[in-house]
């Protein structure tokens, strides 16, 4: 096995992150938590959850959720679950995923 194979080289790139999927603060996912309710879905991918979270699991993406959901990714510092976003965005097109800028660290 080799190390370089586990990550891609450009996931920190700051080229990516300006161009790339959307992304929320904390007072913009209220915003839109009150305007879908039930079609947000805020992921907690650090074990630290906060109101109306729900853990990262496989399951999540399988008969849990309909199309379109919208699963608001949260981690630290907002890092983690942007890769998460980027990596899963593709895979996973019948799905919207966003990223908590700045994470759970600026609640």
């Amino acid at each position: 096995m080799q190390i370089s194979d586990m990550f891609s080289k450009d996931a920190c790139s700051i080229f990516w992150r300006n161009n790339w999927l959307e992304s929320w603060n904390w007072d913009e996912y209220e915003i839109r938590k009150k305007e879908l309710w039930d079609g947000i879905v805020l992921v907690d991918m650090i074990w630290h959850p906060v109101k109306w979270s729900v853990e990262i699991s496989d399951r999540m993406f399988s008969w849990i959720y309909p199309d379109w959901t919208i699963f608001a990714l949260y981690c630290h510092s907002g890092w983690s679950s942007w890769y998460l976003q980027m990596q899963l965005s593709p895979k996973l097109p019948q799905y919207v995923f966003v990223n908590i800028k700045w994470g759970i660290m600026s609640l």
